[in-house]
């Protein structure tokens, strides 16, 4: 909502309170009044009314002394009888007061609200823009920051992957100068042989280190194909199966027939970086690798379990971000999972890392095609 927008609903909303107790009170009055009449005028007193007329006839043509005043009290009482015969003309008589009454007060209401809605309205609504763009200011501050600190980050890990090779290339070459003044030939062609061979090591890592930047930078555009997802995971866990060592996968289906889009190649390098990610975990040994296939009317869901090491603690709230890893080597760089994030919200759907009775599982819901 734009800060602009606030001032029509409040402008709206203020007139409508300072007008709804006004006419509140005029239909509460209203009814009161259709209430004292329906009790006080009822057909007993026109009845006595009645009796009334008829003694004062009967007197009248009795006692022609006083006829004029008996005359005069009957009309009196045949006007009262009129009246008591047919109460709403009182109450249409007090009601056109009230009306003429309660509609001067409804309008000066009205335009004191309008008066004071436009004054409130408007300055609520410059306070609430004020606010609003205090907030979107700091926003685009914290975004910023976020952005600088991811930068930061990438620097860091930049700068420390290249350091590693760097250092030991200098202090190789230095050592080759030194031994160049100071070895025989046979000597220092062996050494120029071994370090021209640790060299070329570092400059290896180095290359890899750059490899794996660009292909975290460069992942192909998913590509996505309504399939059979029982099928796919089934042809995808016998590749991995046979081309990963030291994992033993088993497929779980509980729900065959069920379709989702998917890009079959990069679904398993989602398995592939997810079972790597186990195995790095616990080095040295066989990990078993579960995938359970399950779904509701809206959702297919991977669920991959291992019987390995959880996660530790304060790594598990970021274990999707780029360069955050628990394990230390040359070749992790922790950027496995991030990638594994970025396929699964390509397709539509989430990622997220749970533990099962211990056991660390990671589970993917993907959008399922009716």
């Amino acid at each position: 909502m734009k800060a602009g927008d606030v001032r029509i609903p409040l402008f709206l909303t203020i007139l409508v309170m300072s007008a709804a107790p006004l006419l509140a009170a005029f239909y509460l009055l209203d009814q009161t009044l259709a209430t004292s009449l329906n009790l006080g005028f009822n057909p007993q007193v026109v009845r006595v009314l009645d009796r009334s007329s008829e003694h004062l006839r009967t007197l009248g043509r009795l006692d022609a002394e006083h006829r004029d005043a008996y005359r005069a009290h009957f009309e009196e009482v045949q006007s009262l009888k009129q009246v008591y015969s047919d109460p709403a003309l009182i109450r249409r008589g007090i009601e056109g007061s009230l009306k003429i009454y309660f509609g001067a007060g409804l309008i000066a209401t009205v335009l004191l609200a309008v008066l004071a809605a436009a004054l409130l309205s408007r300055r609520i609504a410059g306070r609430y823009r004020l606010v609003f763009e205090e907030l979107t200011s700091q926003r685009e501050k914290v975004r910023y920051l976020q952005e600088m600190s991811s930068w930061q980050e990438l620097a860091r890990m930049l700068a420390h992957e290249i350091k590693n090779p760097l250092t030991p290339i200098e202090v190789l070459v230095s050592s080759l100068s030194r031994s160049y003044l100071q070895k025989t030939e046979p000597e220092f062609r062996a050494q120029l042989a071994k370090t021209e061979s640790m060299i070329n090591e570092e400059l290896a890592h180095l290359k890899n280190t750059v490899n794996r930047f660009g292909e975290f930078a460069q992942l192909p555009q998913v590509v996505v194909a309504e399939q059979d997802v029982a099928e796919v995971l089934a042809q995808q866990v016998k590749i991995l199966a046979h081309a990963i060592e030291c994992a033993e996968i088993d497929l779980r289906v509980q729900t065959s027939g069920v379709r989702a889009r998917i890009d079959s190649t990069l679904l398993r390098q989602v398995l592939t970086n997810i079972v790597r990610n186990g195995l790095e975990a616990n080095p040295d040994r066989l990990v078993r690798f579960v995938v359970d296939l399950t779904s509701d009317a809206s959702e297919v869901r991977l669920t991959l379990t291992n019987d390995g090491v959880p996660v530790p603690t304060n790594l598990a709230p970021r274990i999707f971000d780029p360069y955050v890893s628990s394990k230390t080597g040359n070749n992790n760089m922790g950027l496995g999972l991030a990638i594994v994030k970025k396929i699964v919200i390509e397709h539509g759907g989430d990622i997220a890392y749970i533990e099962q009775a211990g056991q660390p599982a990671f589970v993917i819901t993907l959008p399922r095609v009716s």
